[in-house]
């Protein structure tokens, strides 16, 4: 990725709670695809193979799980059953993949107002740069990836949420899989294009949590807070004294977006 693109700027809205829970537990919060107000996170189509009616050109070998008896079983069967494996891992993909989301480029006032509450709101200023390099993945990388989220208008007719896995090759349950399962996290309808997000996401094979956390290195993570536009001057004070109790040294501003314009002389 180029310098340009590491520097992007990135923005994270969320109310006071939120904010002291980041602090005090230096960990980010990835929320389960299934688990979000978007229904289509997460969703894909996987085609999977069938058997043939016909296959009497396949090899046979013979298969065993070292408990029972080995039985026969064709290449073709063997190929259908893996394809069938692999596809419920696309189609279960929202209870795996776990997102981290951030809004892209300038900061927005949209954002304020959804998750400012009412004037008690914190913001993030980070960059793509800043949170590759904050992530604490240790043995995650390969379960890992960050990106641009891509809007389209239909999640069913999107290309790149629909599999065939009934031709070609079939990529393997488990590990194989992971890369492909998480550029569905990147995939949103239209409607939520307003958000301009930018995310980390996380495959994983428990199923049974809301979410998960992630270390990160909250320092280089961080560029500056903001409290939103809204907030009053006891609220300022309030996020500089939990900074500081913290020991989080950065810049603290009030966002500016209502501030009223001075005219020039």
């Amino acid at each position: 990725m180029s310098d340009s693109a590491e520097q992007t700027e990135i923005w994270r809205y969320m109310d006071l709670p939120k904010f002291v829970s980041m602090l005090d537990s230096k960990e980010l919060w990835f929320a389960k695809a299934a688990r979000l107000e978007d229904a289509y996170e997460g969703f894909c189509e996987a085609e999977a193979m069938k058997m043939p009616i016909n296959d009497p050109l396949s090899p046979s070998i013979n298969r065993s799980d070292g408990e029972n008896e080995p039985t026969v079983v064709t290449a073709t069967q063997l190929r259908v059953e893996l394809s069938g494996d692999s596809a419920r891992y696309f189609q279960n993909a929202p209870d795996h993949l776990y997102v981290n989301s951030w809004c892209l480029s300038t900061e927005s006032m949209a954002m304020w107002e959804i998750y400012g509450s009412n004037g008690r709101g914190v913001a993030i200023k980070s960059s793509v740069g800043r949170y590759k390099q904050a992530a604490r993945l240790e043995d995650l990388k390969d379960q890992f990836a960050f990106g641009k989220v891509q809007y389209e208008d239909d999640p069913n007719s999107n290309p790149s949420l629909r599999f065939n896995l009934s031709e070609g090759s079939i990529p393997l349950p488990g590990r194989g899989i992971w890369k492909e399962l998480l550029q569905i996290a990147f995939q949103k309808r239209t409607c939520f294009d307003y958000e301009k997000e930018w995310r980390g996401a996380l495959y994983q094979d428990a199923s049974e949590v809301p979410g998960c956390t992630i270390a990160f290195d909250l320092d280089h993570l961080i560029s500056a807070i903001y409290v939103g536009p809204r907030a009053d001057p006891f609220f300022f004070d309030v996020v500089k004294s939990l900074m500081k109790r913290f020991g989080l040294d950065k810049p603290l501003y009030r966002s500016n977006l209502l501030t009223r314009p001075k005219r020039a002389d």
